[in-house]
């Protein structure tokens, strides 16, 4: 039996959204994970911000309505899951 057989998916799932998001917190996304984008669905993303939070201060932010981590156009007044503020951001 593979060691791939011996974890369920929902494991593996878990532990890849874990990785990717801790990498994310820390403005250090790897190549594999710039290239594999998430749904907006599976980011929770919002066009709207939580709080203070708001994609325009993410680490993550691509300049005018992209992201390193969540698929398609987002607004830059929105949030999600993967939030990581850029220092000193207000």
């Amino acid at each position: 039996m593979s060691v791939a057989g011996s974890v369920s998916r929902r494991t593996l799932f878990g532990r890849i959204v874990t990785m990717v998001a801790g990498a994310a917190a820390y403005g250090a996304v790897g190549r594999a994970a710039a290239q594999k984008k998430v749904s907006k669905l599976e980011a929770k993303y919002q066009d709207h911000p939580n709080g203070q939070q708001r994609c325009e201060i993410c680490l993550n932010f691509l300049a005018p309505d992209r992201c390193r981590i969540v698929e398609g156009r987002i607004s830059k007044t929105g949030w999600c899951q993967f939030f990581a503020a850029k220092e000193n951001a207000h």
